[in-house]
């Protein structure tokens, strides 16, 4: 899970491990770990099929095919302005059909990702700088599984985890804790393979408007890769995530020093519209002088690669404070605050797209209809047999595009009726 991998350390050897594995595990107190029957009946709750879990599948895997391949395929004869830009935003909000559908906890609130290396320890800061009760974000749980995962205010504590066959999963803390590395070392089971993501909700969040979006580190791939080939790196799975935010928190390892130049490519290629913030995490393993000079340096290197920052800060999630008594970190989650986000649904943003496209085409036709009626004007004006032969090649030559647009045309309402019929009908199920 996104947040589990913040101190995520190398594998434990087989041989240190040896017989005392169970013991270790006895000593974590977690009951799915401890009892191979629960841990089955866990596994049974998140993997399970059904026939309706089949056609929901294939209901989405259907709108997804319109929107991907069908929607603009039609316009092969009419050259759309933007095209190519159109393509990528309906592939885009294809991703986010289950999204759409499923986190309607989500809607109309700003979404603060939170991005950075493996080790740069996001869950720790998270659950620092929100004040959480204990164990809300689990820290150095060594997963498997790199499952983004949303924090957001609601009236009581939920766990819900959302399958990829679509289906809502309601968990308990203990079985949340357990989706763990040592779950896949016991019993050869990553969840991310059947998770697409989890939502938990807390009714202590202090910002009601804004919901925390914990990602894996982009740096590391998940170690249970191997065992399906459909599997992403976590860069992957991170960037997927980290691209739907509307604001951005950059964490770093102080240690490290400043920005790499992975960190810098990977923000760069965001390409955020809003500013971001980034923090140097774990600065009470400096000196004052030396978090300075680093704070200064990621200022710098931000300006030179193009990289609109709100701020730079320092924190310490074991000391629960900003360095320097800074409020930076505080100012930037009030400003995202005031900013918010009038999102569109995506079938509000497929409407908008379908009817710009429908005007577009609609205003080519008449320019081609414009152009055939001035050679109308000019062969019945001509006196010039031969100009008049020439004419009559275009105008013929006019006719057939004008013909083909409209069959473009035709194809495309078609289309596009399918698709706002797919989207009705899928929306209306949840």
């Amino acid at each position: 899970m996104g947040f589990w991998d913040d101190e995520e350390k190398e594998e434990i050897d087989q041989d240190i491990l040896g017989s005392d594995k169970d013991e270790c595990i006895g000593k974590e107190e977690n009951s799915y770990l401890a009892d191979a029957g629960r841990a089955l009946g866990l596994i049974a709750k998140i993997i399970s099929v059904s026939s309706e879990n089949y056609w929901e599948k294939q209901r989405i895997q259907k709108i997804d095919t319109l929107m991907d391949r069908e929607f603009l395929g039609n316009l092969k004869k009419i050259s759309l302005n933007n095209e190519a830009q159109l393509q990528v935003k309906l592939s885009g909000l294809s991703d986010k059909l289950i999204e759409e559908k499923n986190y309607q906890v989500l809607s109309n609130k700003t979404i603060i990702g939170i991005g950075g290396k493996f080790s740069a320890g996001k869950s720790k800061f998270i659950n620092s700088f929100l004040n959480a009760r204990e164990g809300l974000l689990p820290e150095a749980q060594n997963p498997t599984t790199s499952i983004p995962t949303y924090l957001v205010y609601g009236k009581e504590e939920k766990i819900c985890a959302y399958t990829m066959d679509n289906r809502e999963v309601l968990l308990e803390e203990e079985a949340m804790q357990a989706l763990t590395h040592e779950f896949f070392q016991k019993y050869r089971i990553g969840f991310s393979s059947f998770i697409y993501s989890m939502i938990i909700t807390e009714p202590d969040m202090p910002y009601r408007n804004l919901v925390f979006l914990d990602t894996p580190g982009y740096n590391k791939a998940d170690t249970s890769s191997s065992y399906s080939q459909k599997k992403k790196t976590d860069e992957e799975k991170a960037y997927e995530q980290l691209k739907g935010a509307d604001f951005l928190i950059w964490l770093l390892d102080i240690e490290n020093g400043g920005l790499s130049q992975k960190d810098i490519a990977f923000i760069q290629r965001l390409n955020m519209i809003t500013p971001i913030l980034i923090v140097a995490n774990k600065f009470d393993k400096k000196a004052d002088c030396d978090t300075k000079k680093i704070i200064k340096q990621i200022e710098l290197d931000a300006k030179e690669f193009g990289i609109s920052c709100f701020a730079v800060t320092a924190y310490s999630s074991e000391q629960k404070r900003e360095w320097g008594n800074g409020r930076k970190i505080a100012q930037f989650l009030n400003y995202a605050q005031k900013h918010p986000q009038n999102k569109e649904t995506i079938y509000q943003q497929i409407c908008e797209i379908n009817k710009e496209i429908s005007k577009e085409i609609a205003g080519k036709i008449r320019n081609e209809q414009k152009e055939r009626n001035k050679l109308t004007d000019i062969i019945f004006q001509s006196d010039d047999i031969m100009e008049i032969k020439t004419l009559i090649d275009i105008y013929g030559e006019t006719m057939e595009k004008i013909r083909e647009m409209k069959q473009c045309q035709s194809a495309y309402l078609k289309i596009a009726r399918n698709l706002k019929k797919s989207l009705g009908r899928q929306f209306e199920r949840k």
